[in-house]
């Protein structure tokens, strides 16, 4: 099964967060992983908010990340956004649901029928690694 890379892992890798070894380690021995280029815009921009530094140089920062971790950069196909309505609708909104990008880094796990690496709880009550 392909691994989709969703962004709170890349930033969490980009930033060193306790157990960023763990991710790192899950990419290279995953077959094929993947993240969209949704992922690595968002992941740029919340660098770029810590590190107090410009968007196209956070840009920089993940392209080069995601091309040492051997990661395929996808971008998003049509048939994905069917999959990221279904997933707000299924999985809500706001505060206890999931948000714009969490919503197409789902579509993508689902498109690409791989499992979702990411930090925290934001995709628990979805059925995205079932």
């Amino acid at each position: 099964m392909r691994l989709l890379v969703e962004t709170s892992a890349l930033v969490a890798i980009a930033l060193e967060e306790p157990g960023w070894e763990k991710l790192a380690e899950a990419i290279a021995s995953a077959n094929n992983p993947v993240t969209t280029c949704i992922n690595v815009f968002e992941a740029a921009l919340a660098l770029s908010r810590v590190r107090e530094l410009a968007p196209t140089e956070t840009h920089s920062l993940v392209e080069r990340l995601v091309a040492a971790l051997g990661v395929e950069v996808a971008g998003i196909s049509p048939e994905m956004i069917a999959l990221a309505a279904l997933a707000r609708q299924r999985f809500g909104a706001g505060r206890y649901g999931l948000n714009f990008g969490d919503c197409l880094s789902y579509a993508a796990a689902r498109h690409f029928k791989a499992r979702l690496l990411y930090v925290g709880n934001d995709f628990a009550a979805t059925d995205v690694n079932d």
